[in-house]
């Protein structure tokens, strides 16, 4: 199974803003920022429905909008496997992804806390032990309790990264596909071993994300689709044993999540998403990172209060959604980038090439 990686010429291309390959990519982000609209919709209708309560009824429902986090994970494979192709050493993708997660992380969860603990329900007040341990992203396995709810995905993010760099550290990128084959079978010995009451290791499918991996291997092989065209073949049967064990493994509707989640990834092959490139979807490209971390727990406090006071649930959750955009673009601007790209400089400049 092992293939050549591309060559530098080629990863250069990927990454040109000039070349339409890069377009691409905009579509990614594109769609990052519609399952994250996504994941709102669910939260804000049936997710608080169930949960909370809602003091009305509720026109409309988004259930399917919970599965955008199956999405997120397949654009995960593809940029991470990516930005490793392009990575020198491995404290230069630790440096990255740092600088890309935690000093929004870290202000939304501050910012969260403000408006929990002064307008937001009594269940949503965590003990501040609690509220620490968020601050590390891996509070789960650490048992603790998410201050927002959508935090879970940033752990299972983590260590799907922490994957990655072990096997970029260890130099076997290039036999990712026997990787993503070991992945395979692990996930259906656990989904089988869950299914039949059998007892599996919470802390070892937690860290080795198991639950989750099958989707992450199918965003890295479409990005081996693209790279590395001459082995398409090998490339497709493996998205296709990535489904079966989807299939095998979990819940029937996952299959399904797994089958509409491959389809957008064709039509972004074939370049037929080019739709995705105009200015408003990109701009929800742009924040959906800060959406996500912001939504939940401050929708969730607004949409309590405005309810309260007698606003419709409709009307309360439209209100907390434009509340939590607002709140995003201005973290996304500025806190997320530029910290983001100040830790970058401040990385490059310590670890810049001795001139001969």
């Amino acid at each position: 199974m092992r293939a050549p990686p591309p060559s530098r010429v080629s990863i250069v291309a990927l990454v040109s803003p000039q070349t339409p390959s890069s377009s691409r990519v905009v579509e990614l982000d594109a769609l990052r920022g519609l399952a994250a609209l996504a994941v709102v919709a669910f939260h804000y209708t049936t997710h608080y429905g169930n949960e909370v309560g809602h003091l009305g009824d509720m026109p409309v429902s988004f259930d399917f909008g919970n599965y955008g986090v199956q999405l997120f994970f397949l654009i995960s494979g593809f940029v991470i496997f990516m930005t490793l192709e392009r990575t020198r050493t491995a404290m230069d993708f630790v440096v990255s992804r740092f600088s890309r997660l935690f000093p929004a992380y870290w202000t939304a969860i501050l910012l969260s806390s403000v408006v929990v603990y002064t307008i937001g329900m009594p269940s949503q007040r965590l003990p501040w032990k609690d509220v620490a341990f968020d601050f590390t992203m891996i509070q789960e396995i650490l048992g603790a309790e998410h201050l927002d709810g959508s935090y879970w995905t940033l752990q299972v993010e983590l260590f799907f990264y922490l994957q990655m760099l072990v096997w970029f550290m260890l130099g076997q990128l290039g036999r990712i596909r026997w990787i993503m084959g070991g992945w395979l079978v692990l996930a259906v010995v656990f989904g089988l071993a869950k299914k039949m009451d059998m007892h599996v290791s919470y802390t070892v499918g937690e860290l080795l994300i198991v639950r989750y991996i099958p989707f992450f291997a199918i965003g890295i092989l479409f990005h081996l689709l693209r790279t590395q065209p001459g082995f398409w073949k090998l490339d497709s049967a493996l998205i296709g044993l990535s489904l079966i064990a989807i299939g095998l493994a979990y819940k029937p509707v996952l299959l399904v999540v797994g089958l509409v989640c491959t389809a957008i990834f064709v039509l972004f092959h074939l370049g037929w998403l080019r739709a995705l490139r105009w200015a408003p979807f990109t701009f929800l490209g742009a924040i959906s990172y800060s959406l996500y971390l912001l939504h939940q727990a401050i929708g969730f406090s607004v949409i309590w209060q405005m309810e309260k006071h007698g606003i419709a649930p409709a009307a309360a959750a439209l209100m907390a959604a434009a509340m939590v955009t607002v709140l995003a673009t201005g973290l996304t601007w500025w806190v997320e980038r530029p910290a983001m790209q100040a830790i970058r400089r401040w990385w490059k400049r310590r670890h810049a090439p001795v001139p001969a």
